[in-house]
């Protein structure tokens, strides 16, 4: 058998890549609790598990590291000094999944977070042990909440656009979804990509009318525009 050559090391660029690329599958955990001994009990435990951490202590610093990060997941105290924690709640979801932390076992406190959709409600002291369970099931629960509104805005998108193919062409919803399709297929694209370029299409085609009837100098460029939208459209005329 031949030798098996040595691979050549990688380049900084590649190492910093896949580091990134690291970072990025690493779920990544806000913790929003006003006592910093819990933030740091918590920190380390999670740490631990191989999770990145991010903390603030109170629901306004709180919402703004959302707003500038991306969190896999929200662990946050109920009772914040500023907002609570169910109006957090209310403010980070459905883009960050929530898990509620409390004092409080009363019935309305519970029923609050169910009508929130908080994905688990864990009271005060914690086990290490169930926390982390919940976590991770947590984890789970918000993955799968986020592939359900991909398919669910990816099927919006494309029934949009095969309403335009079927008034554009006359055509049947079997026969524009079989050009979408098809398509895709030939260009290695993903179908709700082309349905997006599909809908982007009809759009410039409709502001080139728009422009040419104002008369003002982007017209010809609008024009052009649609020159190129439909010349893209009469590739699924099947």
């Amino acid at each position: 058998m031949p030798a098996r050559r040595n691979r050549d090391p990688p380049t900084p660029i590649e190492r910093e890549h896949r580091a990134m690329a690291a970072e990025k599958a690493t779920p990544h955990l806000l913790v929003i609790d006003d006592c910093t001994l819990t933030c740091h009990l918590l920190t380390a435990l999670l740490t631990a598990e191989g999770y990145r951490v991010t903390t603030a202590h109170d629901g306004t610093s709180g919402l703004a590291a959302a707003r500038h990060h991306s969190y896999d997941l929200a662990i946050v105290d109920l009772h914040l000094p500023d907002l609570s924690g169910i109006e957090v709640a209310g403010l980070l979801q459905p883009e960050v999944p929530f898990l509620a932390l409390t004092i409080d076992r009363s019935p309305e406190a519970v029923q609050a977070c169910i009508d929130k959709g908080v994905l688990s409600y864990l009271v005060k002291p914690l086990d290490a042990e169930s926390f982390l369970r919940q976590v991770q099931v947590a984890l789970e629960r918000g993955r799968e909440q986020r592939n359900l509104r991909r398919v669910l805005r990816d099927n919006h998108i494309i029934n949009k656009a095969l309403g335009v193919l079927m008034g554009y062409f006359q055509r049947s919803e079997e026969q524009a979804f079989q050009s979408l399709m098809a398509y895709a297929s030939t260009h290695n694209e993903r179908a709700f990509r082309v349905a997006g370029r599909i809908l982007e299409a009809i759009e410039q085609m409709g502001g080139s009318k728009n422009a040419t009837r104002r008369g003002n100098g982007a017209g010809r460029t609008a024009r052009d525009q649609a020159r190129e939208a439909r010349a893209f459209l009469d590739k699924f005329r099947v």
